[in-house]
C-alpha cells in the first residue's frame, strides 16, 4: 500500500481506476497510515444481571421514554452521575 492524497485518490475513482485494493487495507483505519482497526465489540464492557424493585423499573422506563433514549441508556447515565457525584463529594471532603 502507498500513500496518497485525498485529492489524488479522488482523480483516481473519478477516471473510472480501481482503487480499494491499491490504497486501502483492511487492517487500517486511514489510506496509507497503518493503525489497528478497533471495534466496540472488543472494548471493556461487560453484562451484569441486576435485580431492581418494580416501581424503579416502571420509572427508569418513564424517563427512558421522555428522553427517547433505552432503559440501559438512563440506567448509564443515571450511575454515571452517581459516581461522578461521589468522587467529586470525596474530593471536597479531604
Amino acid at each position: 500500500m502507498s500513500n496518497i492524497s485525498t485529492e489524488e485518490l479522488e482523480q483516481k475513482i473519478a477516471a473510472g481506476e480501481e482503487v480499494i485494493d491499491r490504497y486501502f487495507d483492511a487492517t487500517t483505519t486511514r489510506v496509507g497510515v497503518p493503525l489497528v482497526m478497533t471495534t466496540r465489540r472488543t472494548s471493556a464492557h461487560s453484562t451484569h444481571p441486576i435485580s431492581l424493585p418494580n416501581p424503579m423499573l416502571n420509572e427508569l422506563d418513564k424517563m427512558a421514554e421522555e428522553l427517547n433514549i433505552s432503559r440501559q441508556a438512563v440506567i448509564n447515565m443515571m450511575l454515571r452521575r452517581a459516581l461522578d457525584e461521589h468522587y467529586l463529594a470525596k474530593k471536597v471532603a479531604s
